[in-house]
Formats: structure tokens, C-alpha cells, sequence
């Protein structure tokens, strides 16, 4: 698969079945790791532009549920969920993700949140069961929402600094 960097930003897929996206947040990693997974502030930057956040729940601890989701401006919701498998907190968190309109696949997300110089590259990757969904996903117009989400979470971290 194709590579799509400019910047600080990373959307690509890797061998069959991965989606790697990669930004790096002014702030270093304690900092990105907590307000990343902080459901109180959400609203200001889950999901691409145009997008509101409708639900942010999670019980953050290994085996804890969380649920996601956005309503855009035709009002199209997307809902996510899945279960924590493993945090390490500042460094490192792995999840289930399952969206709810294709409840027949469910992805492995790890990611990690890596010292650079004062700030933190934050990695994410979506394994997936099979290289069609995989595809499918980054077919989807995947990577503007993700680089959406990057972008309005970098504006927030450093309004929120102090």
C-alpha cells in the first residue's frame, strides 16, 4: 500500500494487514497519554471537522469496555467500541475496536506514546483480521479523518497547557 506523509503525519498501510498513523504532539508523553484518553475533553477534538462527539465512555483498565462515537452534519453517526487489553500508563495502551455499522470484524489497535526531544510521537496501529477490511478501511476516506483528529487533538493539547 501507499504511503501518505507530510510533516509530522504518517497514515500507510504495512505488510497485508496493517494501518499505521503516527503524529507528534508538542507535549511530552504523560501529558499526551492522559488528556488522549481524558473522555471530559473529547468534545473539543474527537473526530474529523464537522463531526460532534455524542458518546465517550470507557472504564480505562485492562478488560474495561469504552464506546465512541460521532454524529457529522447530515447526521451520519459512527459509533466505535471495543475493550482495553493491556495499558501501560504515559507509554503504551492495546484495544479492540469494533465499528458498529460492520460488527462482523473486529480490529487490534496498539498504541504507543514515544519520548521526542520535549514532545511525544504518538504510533497507532490497526491490525486487522483480514487484508480486505484493511483496504476497505483506508479506502474509506480513513486518513483526512484521521489527520482531522490529529490536528484538532495537537489545538487542544496546547490550548489546554499550563
Amino acid at each position: 500500500m501507499s504511503s501518505s506523509g507530510s510533516g509530522n503525519f504518517v497514515f500507510e498501510g504495512r505488510g497485508e494487514r496493517e494501518i499505521v498513523m503516527a503524529y507528534s504532539f508538542d507535549a511530552p508523553p504523560e501529558r499526551v497519554f492522559e488528556t488522549w484518553n481524558d473522555t471530559s475533553g473529547m468534545g473539543n477534538w474527537y473526530g474529523p471537522e464537522g463531526h460532534e462527539l455524542i458518546v465517550a465512555e470507557q472504564d480505562f483498565r485492562e478488560g474495561g469496555a469504552w464506546r465512541y462515537g460521532t454524529r457529522d452534519q447530515s447526521g451520519e453517526e459512527t459509533i466505535l467500541y471495543g475493550v482495553f487489553r493491556e495499558i501501560e500508563s504515559g507509554a503504551r495502551m492495546v484495544n479492540t475496536e469494533i465499528f458498529a455499522g460492520m460488527p462482523d470484524f473486529e480490529t487490534v489497535v496498539t498504541c504507543t506514546f514515544e519520548a521526542e526531544g520535549a514532545g511525544t510521537r504518538m504510533t497507532s496501529i490497526v491490525l486487522h483480521p483480514v487484508t480486505e477490511s484493511r483496504d476497505g478501511a483506508m479506502a474509506s476516506g480513513m486518513e483526512a479523518g484521521v489527520r482531522q483528529t490529529f490536528e484538532r487533538f495537537a489545538a487542544h493539547l496546547a490550548a489546554t497547557a499550563g
